[in-house]
């Protein structure tokens, strides 16, 4: 039961989120890839696509930090003083996103500093398929930006968009492998970690025992409003017997200031 709890508060977690940040093309987001091959290159294929700061990483067997920032050229060497600090942009990100090697906790040395990045969230595997889905969900991708890294990376479009995000029905063909592949969305969150995000929200950034049981809603009756006072709609048209409209008909014509 508390499994499920934590799931259906992770996914509630993760649509605020993502509805909080979906369309990034006018944010500026600091992405950190550690120093492997194909993971820096899903780093530069968003830098490519999206307003970007990115740095990879290396932690070696002592612990020590090296980072390299990327230039849209080529890599420099980036301090962790000037890291620190934010001494190494122009503009400071929105966001950061880490992406994690797998068992691999980066240290706290690594995690930007709130006073130039106010919200940073992690992505705690490498594995290419549920990498690319996170991703594709947090810049919120799309279906021409599923396409190209579906064929770019070589994997069916279902396998790293299993929720059918930003299909339009003309690509409802795929909607078959769509309902098959669907609980892959789920299983992945266990990737996602929210490290810091600014907002009401926080309340759900809880570890599984500290999930608390999700309190049953009591629907109570509507009063009866001529109009709604949150959205101002008119009431709904009331239906009328025909003996009734001739009624009202009559009326009118007896009394026509009865319409104004």
């Amino acid at each position: 039961m508390k499994r499920k709890l934590y799931m259906a508060s992770a996914a509630l977690l993760f649509c605020v989120v993502f509805s909080s940040i979906a369309g990034r093309q006018n944010e500026i987001t600091l992405i950190m890839v550690p120093r492997e091959d194909s993971v820096v290159r899903v780093g530069m294929d968003i830098a490519s696509r999206y307003p970007t700061l990115l740095l990879s990483y290396k932690i070696d067997a002592n612990r020590k930090i090296s980072l390299h920032g990327w230039t849209g050229s080529e890599w420099v060497n980036v301090s962790l003083d000037a890291f620190r600090t934010g001494n190494f942009f122009r503009t400071g990100p929105d966001s950061s996103l880490i992406i994690e090697e797998d068992g691999q906790s980066i240290p706290e040395d690594l995690i930007p500093s709130e006073k130039w990045c106010s919200s940073v969230y992690k992505i705690t595997t490498t594995e290419m398929r549920p990498l690319l889905h996170l991703v594709g969900k947090y810049y919120d991708f799309k279906f021409k930006d599923w396409s190209w890294f579906s064929e770019s990376y070589h994997f069916p479009i279902e396998t790293i968009n299993p929720d059918g995000l930003n299909i339009a029905w003309y690509h409802k063909r795929l909607s078959e492998h769509l309902k098959e592949k669907r609980r892959a969305q789920g299983d992945d969150l266990e990737y996602w970690v929210a490290l810091r995000h600014p907002s009401e929200d926080e309340k759900f950034y809880k570890t599984e025992d500290e999930v608390e049981p999700i309190p049953e809603v009591v629907e109570e009756p509507l009063q009866d409003l001529e109009d709604n006072p949150l959205t101002n709609d008119v009431a709904p048209a009331v239906l009328m017997s025909a003996a009734d409209a001739e009624e009202a008909a009559q009326a009118v014509e007896a009394d026509p200031e009865l319409m104004d």
